[in-house]
């Protein structure tokens, strides 16, 4: 665990990449100064296999490029440490992990200990669409093993320190662990958990936003809890989608909450107050829950094409 403290905080995301000013790939040529840094910053490693200059297809070499240069991939490439590595100075690693000898402009995902993640051939490499799908499917598999690995037995030992509790969470929420849903809730259940802990556990349910963590916050808002219903409004807008099926539900409090966290989740211009929802007027209670409605499915189908494929 005390590997995860070094430098959670320097793990940048597909969320965040949008201010992202490099226009490709930044591969570094310090193999052994990239990988001290994923060690200490737990990133996953992205290596460029290259031979000699005169090795490489120049017709390869220039669709890789554009591939490297996709808007996509360089924001998926911040999720790793890229780094070009010859292979001729390089054959153990491409030994260790079952690569060619001759592979040339391959690209090979490791986990910062080095353990192979995915491979991509020179071929696959030149479609930016193949190669921002092997770059997510790396990616997943490497949070996820250290979710089952490192973070799921922390979150389990009732004897964990709030100390070890809160890096897990830090670690979860940086990597956006959706898998960790459960794990979180069974944590809140906990009789005596640390007010610093419980507090996170909120944050981090908003951030993951899945349906299961959505409907626990619903159900803790619906019995008063004023965390879970501030949680509500850090919600995606995914998530928001999800919480109209409570808009003008049965339970005129559930609403409001739900009806407030929409709204400021997707921006929703002019929201009324919560004096409109005592009037009497159905009518016009009812075209404002139809008009909040469409806004927020259409904020939700935009904000899933551009990020959910990704997560």
């Amino acid at each position: 665990m005390t590997r995860l403290a070094l430098s959670i905080a320097g793990v940048v995301f597909l969320a965040a990449s949008a201010s992202a000013q490099s226009s490709s790939i930044r591969w570094s040529m310090d193999v052994k100064g990239s990988i001290a840094r994923a060690k200490s910053t737990r990133l996953p490693l992205m290596f460029y296999v290259i031979g000699r200059s005169s090795d490489r297809p120049h017709d390869i070499e220039r669709e890789q490029k554009r591939a490297f240069a996709d808007p996509l991939v360089v924001q998926l490439s911040q999720r790793f440490i890229p780094v070009k590595l010859s292979r001729s100075r390089y054959e153990d690693l491409l030994e260790k992990w079952q690569v060619p000898r001759q592979a040339n402009m391959w690209i090979v995902f490791t986990t910062p200990d080095g353990d192979k993640l995915g491979v991509l051939d020179s071929p696959g490499a030149t479609k930016a669409d193949s190669l921002a799908q092997k770059m997510n499917l790396s990616f997943r598999l490497y949070r996820q093993q250290m979710f089952d690995r490192e973070l799921r037995p922390k979150l389990e030992d009732e004897k964990a320190p709030a100390a070890d509790l809160k890096i897990a969470l830090k670690a979860i929420d940086a990597f956006t662990i959706l898998t960790a849903d459960q794990s979180l809730i069974k944590l809140m259940e906990r009789r005596r958990l640390d007010k610093g802990v419980e507090k996170m556990c909120y944050d981090v349910l908003a951030k993951l936003s899945t349906p299961t963590c959505v409907n626990e916050l619903l159900k803790r808002a619906a019995d008063g809890d004023q965390q879970a219903t501030a949680a509500l409004s850090k919600c995606t807008p995914g998530a928001a989608e999800q919480m109209l099926a409570e808009l003008g539900g049965d339970d005129p409090e559930l609403h409001l909450i739900v009806y407030r966290a929409v709204t400021k989740i997707c921006k929703v211009r002019q929201p009324k107050s919560d004096r409109f929802w005592s009037g009497k007027n159905e009518r016009i209670k009812a075209e404002e829950i139809e008009r909040v409605k469409q806004l927020v499915q259409e904020t939700a189908r935009r904000w899933k094409e551009q990020y959910e494929e990704y997560r």
